[in-house]
């Protein structure tokens, strides 16, 4: 895919920037629309869309050779499975989008009002809870969409996800459209999902089908695509989501009006092309001294069972922050190399999932986690760094709290609380990553609004003081969206009502 003629007109913004011609909010409205944008102290932020967080291994390299090249600082792992290059010299800017799209990862949308990266259940094609592997057809989607030009000029951002079966059903509710995996009289296809979407005035999507069939789906994204940029609001940028357009003329007449543009949208043909995984042969690891200490404790926490046999697992990575320097991701490319398939996927909790790792060589990935990545913790030694955050505003121009350093104060507090009881820690690590997020604004970046104990940063006036607080939502069911407490607890009480809330679980 080649998008050389658009990335020489970024070029030419960015000189004129550098020149002095353009100021960053001037520059905005053209860079965003690459995934680029200023962050808060004059570097710049790009976004590598990575469809459904597939990436195999000589992609990640590329990734890390970038980076050491243009002395970049980190990678982030974002909530919506992109990598994000931190603190990019405007200077680098071009030269960075160039090279990643000569080695296929193009840059079109993943910014401003267009369609944004396409996201899946992170394990599909090896969990046992699959309906059926979606990964192919997010592939074959934004291999489509990338050449659909509507879905790069829409009212606002335009999001799309697919989900390997019901267990995933809170996600696919909250994109613009949600494809959830389903089998009907032995055909596999969708039930349908549209209208949702988290930020400001949050809101569930509704049911647009309840099943089609599976080469529809090209349609389906198309169908919303159009209605989008016919109807979206153009003229306030707050209410230019899809969810707005359901709210100004209801559900049922949404409804039939997306079925209207579904009916006069022509049957795209699928370039799904089914992933057949290969697992490599592993030599047989007999148990013995070598094993590493608290090797039984990780494993049962960071160790999946797959779909793919029952010495076949899934390791999950847990990288502090989301983030990653560029030799740590050299490392991590050697581990899949050495370990897995040659492949990784980048996981919505901001981690990475090291999938169809041979169950005889765990206790030797174990050591090299702990021998190779002395200043990064991937075992969860602490909760640092491991609470799902945005960036936050020392990052972000537009974000109003310092959410990672909300997400820091509460894993203090949480290490307290298992400093002396390691097993419950490991039986309850993934249930307490997955339930706390934490966004420093409303507009979601870090999922707190489908989060089990969600925390959204804000300020507020608080007897003539002007007070950092946390909004409080708590999710009840799949089925809705967290409700928020009336009062806003200040950002220092924080920490030890998290604590509270999961003392309850031990």
């Amino acid at each position: 895919m080649q998008f050389s003629e658009l990335y020489l007109k970024l070029k030419e913004q960015l000189d004129t920037y550098l020149s002095g011609g353009l100021t960053a909010e001037q520059l905005k409205p053209f860079s965003a629309q690459f995934g680029v944008y200023e962050q808060r102290n004059g570097l710049f932020m790009v976004r590598i869309r990575i469809p459904g967080g597939d990436i195999d291994a000589a992609k990640l390299l590329t990734v890390a050779k970038i980076m050491k090249r243009h002395q970049i600082e980190y990678a982030h792992l974002s909530t919506r499975q992109d990598i994000q290059l931190q603190n990019v010299r405007a200077e680098d800017v071009y030269w960075v989008i160039l090279a990643c799209s000569e080695a296929g990862m193009p840059f079109r949308g993943g910014g401003a009002n267009t369609l944004r990266n396409i996201m899946t259940t992170e394990n599909s094609g090896f969990s046992a809870a699959d309906v059926f592997d979606v990964q192919p057809h997010a592939r074959a989607l934004n291999q489509f969409i990338l050449n659909y030009d509507k879905a790069f000029a829409l009212p606002r951002k335009f999001k799309i996800g697919f989900f390997s079966g019901k267990h995933e059903l809170h996600y696919a509710l909250v994109q613009d459209v949600g494809f959830v995996a389903t089998v009907s009289g032995g055909r596999k296809g969708f039930t349908v999902y549209g209208g949702g979407g988290m930020g400001r005035e949050s809101a569930l999507g509704l049911k647009l089908f309840d099943f089609i069939p599976e080469n529809e789906f090209i349609r389906c994204a198309v169908a919303m695509t159009d209605l989008f940029y016919d109807h979206g609001d153009r003229t306030n940028r707050s209410r230019a989501r899809v969810r707005f357009i359901v709210k100004n003329i209801g559900e049922e007449a949404f409804i039939e009006l997306y079925r209207k543009y579904f009916a006069q949208t022509p049957a795209y043909e699928a370039d799904v092309k089914q992933v057949i995984y290969s697992v490599p042969d592993r030599k047989s690891f007999e148990r013995n001294d070598t094993v590493s200490s608290g090797f039984d404790l990780w494993r049962q926490y960071a160790v999946a069972s797959s779909s793919q046999g029952k010495d076949i697992k899934t390791v999950r990575l847990y990288v502090p922050y989301g983030n990653l320097t560029a030799g740590q991701l050299e490392k991590i490319v050697l581990l899949t190399e050495r370990y897995g398939a040659g492949f990784v996927r980048l996981a919505r909790t901001q981690d990475i999932l090291l999938p169809l790792v041979h169950e005889s060589v765990l206790p030797e990935l174990f050591a090299a986690l702990n021998r190779d990545f002395t200043e990064i913790d991937l075992v969860v030694k602490s909760f640092r760094g491991h609470i799902v955050s945005c960036v936050g505003s020392e990052v972000c121009k537009i974000g109003v709290l310092n959410s990672p350093a909300i997400a820091e104060a509460v894993a203090a507090e949480l290490d307290g609380l298992f400093e002396h009881n390691q097993e419950r820690k490991a039986a309850l690590i993934n249930r307490i990553i997955d339930a706390i997020k934490i966004s420093g604004c409303p507009n979601s970046c870090g999922a707190h609004p489908i989060a089990e104990l969600g925390l959204q940063g804000q300020k507020k006036r608080i007897n003539d003081k002007l007070e950092e607080v946390c909004m409080i939502f708590r999710t009840l069911s799949p089925l809705t969206l967290g409700v928020a407490d009336e009062n806003p607890k200040l950002v220092a009480d924080i920490p030890a009502l998290v604590r509270k809330y999961i003392a309850n679980w031990l």
